[in-house]
């Protein structure tokens, strides 16, 4: 087969160029096409269910939403792991599915297990959310906002609605998170010594409120030839209007809200906050679609964010390089050009050195480009895009794909010049053709070996599979590539460029180079001995075949190499139960200490979650988004000064580790970890004692760096329960004397108030006065009936109790 190849490549020679010069611009056409990531698509297809019911204790959400949720979708077709995670007032449950599954079928399947389920939450839950398919690398771009003129909650309001708007009209992006003060609320913080004075009860001020901002429709008016549409407006166009609403009348006299309440613009209590570079901000995080193309996306967000800066109100800095995933992959495909570079280079002075015929390094050099792009064009047509593992195997492929070629052009160019020095010569093409074929058999079990030797990275299975497969792709096909160039390509430029013109006279010597010769000579005293001494070699061969076994268990072995990136995640867990300023107070430490290092460029704080965050954590986790430059300095030396430096900390775990590795960590385990010990059980006191037998015992172990244990462990936490009999005597129920410390200390959303195309929640709590502390919990005033108001200790019992966290 291969013989009729090489001959029809002869007969046709400027069909075969005109081929490869269409292959070669179709391949740069489509190579700027093509998808650009950093690791292929490795996670297993999974769906993120988020609830959020503000203010409900773990335990309840645990009982109440988590435990109904994952009850409900277990049974679903395809499932293969179901995590949940329930912290106060969310439950996020997070459900895995086996590889091949088609991810928008199984979301709604999902939904409608979801719908049948949601109405058995608790009163005040918000319907669960299905977050939006992203990659599991998915963040691209983390911007902030800073000013010293416009206030953060102003700068969040921006972020919600201009920039989250804008940017998420921009095909790829899958969502907008912004995290820091707010989302801004219309808030009516409510005086219970006022209520007392003025005799309101609270339900009449959330009756009033209700009542006061709407619109209605109010029909049609059909006039001679025409008809208008009626509608009532009542809707709140500013506070003012707030605080003229009247909430009750007594003698005749109205009674505004301004009277008996607090009426302000307000951050909604925050269960999250942020920060750049030691100083208060807005932080937005871009993150893109499954399957998107991250350098694309990337550019089309940046050029948004760049329109956006100019329509900022003054003294609004805007940062678009917090964070950016870009950079790993434009470095990577700046590596690969250079390795083509010096590739090319260093072919063409091995060529020339024993050839020193410049055309013949030419004909060896159009294998390495063709190869490579005939390969990209084979992996478009898989669907592979190309990603650090595609290009790693192009990498490596760089040198073999050569060395067909090699050897074929070395060939025809010893058999032509051999045939130059013959009383008759043979017609040239046919001894391109005989010194082609007589070394094709050799080339072509050599590049089988190869592809064999590649053969079980296609076996791999899970996530080792998604991500050495494209590696194993890139690199067999464009080998493959590379030996159909040696019996196509290579022949017919071979007969174009080394075969001689002019006839041969008397006095021309054809011999090989002075480097050829030279390395025969040499090549000649090694063989000679060798084969006198056969047992002696292979003796030798054995030993050092032993010895290097021997050496397998002293390597050291990892998934996957580390990546310099250049962006570190720094995670901190302290104590449950720490309050939000107080994770805050500690990332400002932290940040200081971090830029103290030359190499350290920046450094963002996300504490706690933010609305629909793919990493929701509680108050006493915080992230810091490092992006390092490096120097002089060894990365590794880098890291371990950073680690020494935190480990300092008292009070906090600390896990410092590059963003992929984390994310790659998350997907296996669930758990940012290398390694990731898990025990189950239903008793969180024994639980606790067992985790800390293993800390114990793992911190021995050489190697092991960040240990942290997860604080499954008891806190204090403020329950107020109902005197029944106390309550009974007042005319009172349960539930109304916990409807009033709801509405007190957790607050409600009555209402929605427009601002254009804006909407903002009309938000009724109890001032700060009656939520302090304990003492003045108990003070709160709870409507009775006939008009009267007793304090809350007279009813319930306020105090703490150590529960779950």
């Amino acid at each position: 087969m291969f013989n009729w190849i090489i001959q029809w490549s002869l007969r046709n020679r400027l069909l075969v160029v005109t081929a490869y010069v269409v292959v070669l611009i179709a391949g740069i056409f489509i190579l700027r096409r093509m998808t650009l990531d950093i690791l292929p698509e490795f996670a297993p297809p999974q769906v993120v269910i988020q609830t959020e019911s503000p203010g409900l204790s773990p335990e309840d959400v645990e009982t109440l939403i988590t435990f109904r949720i994952e009850t409900a979708v277990n049974g679903t077709p395809g499932v293969d792991v179901v995590r949940s995670k329930s912290s106060a007032g969310l439950s996020t449950v997070i459900v895995v599915f086996t590889w091949g599954t088609n991810i928008y079928t199984t979301r709604q399947l999902v939904n409608e297990r979801l719908q049948e389920v949601k109405e058995q939450f608790p009163p005040g839950t918000q319907a669960p959310v299905m977050l939006p398919i992203t990659s599991a690398v998915s963040w691209l771009v983390k911007f902030s906002l800073q000013s010293d003129k416009v206030s953060l909650l102003d700068l969040r309001t921006l972020c919600d609605w201009e920039i989250r708007n804008r940017i998420l009209s921009i095909s790829g992006v899958a969502s907008v998170v912004c995290i820091g003060p707010g989302p801004k609320q219309y808030q009516v913080l409510l005086s219970s010594p006022r209520l007392l004075q003025y005799n309101v009860t609270v339900k009449e001020v959330v009756g009033a409120l209700r009542e006061t901002n709407k619109n209605v429709p109010g029909g049609f008016s059909v006039a001679p030839g025409q008809e208008f549409v009626v509608t009532g407006v009542g809707r709140i166009g500013s506070l003012e209007d707030l605080k003229r609403t009247v909430v009750a009348e007594r003698d005749g006299v109205p009674i505004p809200l301004e009277q008996i309440a607090e009426i302000k613009f307000g951050p909604e209590f925050p269960r999250g906050d942020s920060a750049y570079m030691g100083k208060p901000a807005i932080i937005g995080t871009v993150s893109k679609f499954f399957g998107g193309d991250t350098l694309t996306v990337t550019y089309n967000v940046e050029k948004a964010l760049e329109e956006i800066r100019k329509t900022l109100p003054q003294g609004v800095q805007l940062e678009t390089q917090v964070f950016r995933q870009a950079n790993f992959i434009e470095s990577s495909v700046t590596n690969l050009r250079r390795a083509l570079i010096e590739g090319a280079i260093v072919v063409t002075i091995v060529v020339v050195f024993f050839l020193f015929n410049v055309r013949a390094s030419f004909i060896t050099l159009t294998a390495m480009p063709l190869s490579l792009l005939m390969g990209m064009l084979t992996m478009r047509v898989f669907g592979v895009g190309i990603n650090a593992m595609t290009l790693g195997g192009l990498a490596v492929a760089i040198g073999a794909v050569v060395d067909d070629a090699i050897i074929d052009v070395e060939n025809i160019f010893r058999r032509l010049r051999e045939n130059r020095l013959k009383e008759n010569p043979d017609p040239p093409l046919r001894v391109v053709f005989n010194a082609s074929r007589e070394i094709r058999i050799p080339i072509v079990y050599a590049t089988l070996i190869i592809l064999v030797v590649f053969g079980p990275i296609f076996f791999f299975t899970g996530v080792e599979g998604r991500i050495f497969t494209p590696l194993g792709l890139a690199f067999t096909i464009s080998l493959f590539a590379s030996l159909v160039v040696s019996v196509t390509l290579t022949p017919v430029l071979c007969s174009f460029l080394l075969v001689r013109a002019r006839p041969r006279h008397e006095g021309d010597r054809e011999e090989e180079s002075f480097t050829v010769r030279k390395m025969k000579a040499g090549y000649d005293k090694v063989l000679i001995p060798s084969l006198r001494h056969p047992v002696w070699l292979m003796g030798i061969a054995v030993v050092l075949f032993l010895l290097s076994v021997a050496m397998i268990p002293f390597m050291g072995s990892s998934f996957l190499p580390e990546f310099h990136e250049g962006n570190f995640i720094l995670a901190i867990t302290s104590l449950p139960g720490t309050s939000l300023p107080e994770s805050m107070r500690l990332g400002y430490e932290i940040t200081k200490k971090l830029r103290k290092y030359p190499e350290v460029v920046s450094v963002a704080q996300r504490a706690g979650r933010a609305e629909l965050d793919e990493d929701a954590m509680p108050p006493n986790f915080m992230e810091l988004d490092i992006q390092l430059r490096y120097g002089k300095r060894d990365p590794e030396e880098l890291v371990h000064a950073i680690r020494e430096d935190l480990e300092k900390i008292p009070g906090v775990a600390v896990n410092l580790g590059q963003f992929i590795a984390h994310r790659l960590d998350e997907v296996l385990s669930g758990i940012r970890a290398q390694i990731a010990i898990k025990i189950y059980g239903t008793d969180l006191d024994q639980l606790l004692a067992k985790g800390q037998q293993v800390e114990q015992i793992l911190s021995g172990t050489k190697g092991v760096k960040d240990l942290q244990l997860e604080q499954q462990i008891r806190v204090p936490e403020v329950r107020i329960k109902t005197n029944r009999d106390r309550a009974a005597r007042l005319g009172l129920n349960a539930g109304d004397v916990l409807e009033t410390a709801q509405i007190a200390f957790n607050g409600e959303t009555v209402s929605q108030v427009i601002e254009g195309q804006k909407s903002f929640d009309l938000f009724v709590w109890f001032d700060e006065a009656s939520r302090r502390d304990t003492q003045a919990m108990k003070g709160v005033l709870v409507d009775g009936h006939n008009g009267v108001k007793v304090p809350l200790s007279q009813v319930a019992e306020v105090g703490f109790e150590n529960r779950p966290y």
